[in-house]
């Protein structure tokens, strides 16, 4: 690119900024398709080819091919002798079960919520979530109904949500309360961080029945099976008595106001006299690329969750 095709510092000029950012969604497919089919997991034990891949992935060889090397151009994949493939530090990330949950939390993007995404106009124009129109439900009904999306969803808490809970843990005293409630706390993320650090509170775990189904395998995985206990119901019926502290992380932003009330209501009568409640959210602060970021979940949010409220 010659130099009066830049803009100021270097930076591509400004049609070429817009045509990236509208043509994003190229790369996001890509490393959706390579999730779907599981390469990373196929790969693990050590280069293969499309050759090789094709069967297993029910692929066509050389589409795959160009898949593959295009993995390899966004530094996921590498290419050796043979037109055989191996993982990068980049492609270890993506296998299933990796820390961080990169691959769940990917399908979950590139499935439900991209096809949610697609009616983004439609949510703007019209106040209402795309993922009604595209499912006839909102986005929890969807998920507490099917197990396996329940799963993927917990494991997608995790990667969205990344070193969050060890800063939460790390930021908070929590030591000096006696019982520590979840409110909607999926598998349990939230409270491993926090028991790691804190070694004298116990835990529960309260969510919908689909969703913390899978907290015991999680919470025995990270050795808190004897500190962390788990309760299913619905936090706009009740939530388990008698905490001495309530933690709310990432739940009242998906919510109406009323249906905010009646959570926070349920809680507050569920508490000790003495309990305190923390609500843990997210917040942009001067950083624009973090800032940004939050803006387009909104907008995620918007089109998936059940109430539809830009801010």
């Amino acid at each position: 690119m010659s130099t009066n095709e830049r803009g100021t510092g270097g930076a591509p000029p400004p049609h070429m900024q817009l045509i990236q950012m509208g043509s994003a969604f190229v790369v996001s497919r890509v490393i959706y398709v390579a999730a779907k089919l599981g390469l990373a997991d196929l790969l693990a034990d050590g280069p293969k080819s499309a050759a090789e891949l094709a069967g297993p992935t029910g692929s066509h060889e050389r589409s795959l091919h160009r898949l593959m090397r295009t993995l390899a151009g966004l530094g996921v994949l590498h290419e050796g002798e043979g037109e055989k493939f191996g993982l990068t530090e980049l492609g270890e990330a993506l296998k299933s079960g990796a820390p961080g949950a990169a691959r769940a939390t990917i399908l979950g993007y590139g499935d439900w919520c991209e096809k949610s995404f697609d009616e983004l106009l439609y949510s703007v124009q019209t106040g209402k979530t795309g993922f009604r129109k595209v499912y006839g439900m909102d986005a929890f009904e969807y998920i507490n109904g099917d197990p396996d999306e329940a799963a993927r969803f917990s494991e997608m808490m995790i990667g969205i949500h990344g070193m969050e809970p060890q800063e939460v843990a790390a930021a908070y005293d929590f030591s000096s309360f006696g019982t520590i409630v979840d409110v909607g706390g999926s598998t349990g993320n939230m409270l491993v961080q926090v028991l790691k650090r804190h070694a004298g509170p116990r835990g529960v775990v309260f969510d919908q029945e689909a969703v913390v189904a899978y907290a015991p395998a999680f919470l025995k995985g990270n050795g808190m099976e004897d500190r962390i206990s788990t309760e299913a119901g619905s936090f706009f019926e009740r939530v388990p008595s008698g905490g001495d502290a309530y933690i709310l992380s990432h739940i009242i932003h998906d919510w109406s106001e009323e249906q905010c009330l009646t959570i926070l209501g349920n809680c507050r009568r569920a508490m000790n006299p003495a309990s305190t409640s923390s609500w843990v959210t997210a917040k942009g602060g001067s950083d624009p690329v973090g800032a940004s970021a939050l803006r387009i979940r909104s907008f995620w949010k918007a089109c998936t969750t059940a109430t539809n409220t830009f801010r």
